[in-house]
């Protein structure tokens, strides 16, 4: 812009002094006046004709006037005023690539700045998609080595018991009974050990929050907050549970509500934890009555309820706000 100023300055400077280049008259000053004005004025349009024309037309005055006002040598002045605009349409020209290639230059500048940031972004993704892989392959061999001790150790253990209880009804000798009974009792523990290990291996290979992650992503019209409090040392019921309860609400949701907020919560204590989903629609009268006397129609509230009590736990509903379901659930021994 500043360059812009200082061409049309030197134009209208130039100009000037061949207006007055015959004395200097009132109308040679209005002249330099309004040429100056018409140039510095022509900025403050953005139209490329009005620009143009309002550039052209202090040029094309002052060749005028030469003409008009009796000028000696009016040939050498009419060339200067020509070698004038040539040099300014040059310049201004020059000027015009020069804005247009610094634009190009900021914005490859911009999109490139973009472009990385973008490429960053898709970097952790995949990162964050590969520990999710290596964890899910992790909880697949877990869950592969329990079943192998299950299937193979388990059913050697079995055996050898059932042998072992064998001998023991047929043996005569009281020397070797003590030592048949501490082989027995061994064993019995070697059993309820290893049942113990594959029990906590198939704990560890039920990934509750992706679990969550996975169910969730179903309600992608919905404006979703979080509040989880989640240890992978639950129970493996209780996460079975949490997991269908879970299931059962968000395709009540997709299903019945028309609401476009939805709201998770779990919070574990020592000896439970309780699990709320909660959407912000409108329930009719007919259905709040209903499910207040617990005499509702839908299948999955019935089926919510079901999973609760068969652990001990209890489910509840919910409709001042929107629609919630509640459940509460007992840590116990399965």
């Amino acid at each position: 812009m500043l360059s812009d100023v200082i061409i049309r300055a030197l134009a209208a400077t130039g100009l000037t002094i061949v207006v007055n280049a015959n004395g200097i008259t009132t109308h040679s000053v209005v002249m330099s006046v309004c040429i100056f004005l018409i140039l510095e004025c022509s900025l403050l349009f953005n139209n490329k004709i009005v620009y143009g024309l309002l550039t052209a037309i202090p040029f094309v005055s002052a060749a005028l006037y030469v003409i008009i006002v009796n000028f000696p040598t009016k040939l050498i002045f009419l060339l200067s005023i020509a070698l004038l605009s040539g040099f300014t349409c040059i310049s201004l020209i020059m000027y015009s690539k020069l804005c247009e290639y610094k634009a190009t230059l900021y914005k490859t500048r911009d999109d490139s700045k973009e472009l990385e940031y973008t490429l960053r972004d898709k970097n952790r993704m995949l990162l964050s998609e590969q520990d999710q892989q290596v964890h899910l392959a992790t909880l697949a061999e877990r869950n592969r080595i329990a079943r192998e001790i299950h299937d193979n150790v388990g059913h050697l253990l079995s055996r050898a018991i059932l042998l072992l209880g064998a001998i023991s009804t047929v043996n005569k000798d009281e020397n070797l009974a003590p030592k048949l009974e501490l082989l027995s009792n061994t064993l019995d523990e070697s059993m309820e050990k290893m049942r113990s290990s594959v029990h906590d291996l198939r704990d560890d290979s039920i990934d509750l929050g992706k679990n969550f992650e996975e169910i969730t992503s179903e309600l992608k019209d919905y404006k979703l907050t979080f509040d989880l409090d989640i240890e992978e040392n639950m129970p493996a019921n209780i996460k079975l549970t949490l997991i269908g309860i879970l299931k059962e609400a968000v395709t009540n949701i997709i299903k019945h509500s028309n609401g476009d907020c939805v709201s998770v919560i779990l919070h574990k204590n020592y000896n439970f934890c309780t699990l709320s989903v909660s959407d912000n629609g409108t329930i009719p009268s007919k259905v709040k009555d209903a499910i207040a006397s617990d005499n509702y129609e839908g299948i999955g509230l019935y089926n919510i309820k079901n999973r609760a009590t068969s652990i001990g736990g209890d489910a509840c509903f919910y409709t001042d706000k929107g629609f919630t379901v509640f459940v509460r659930l007992p840590f116990k021994k399965e």
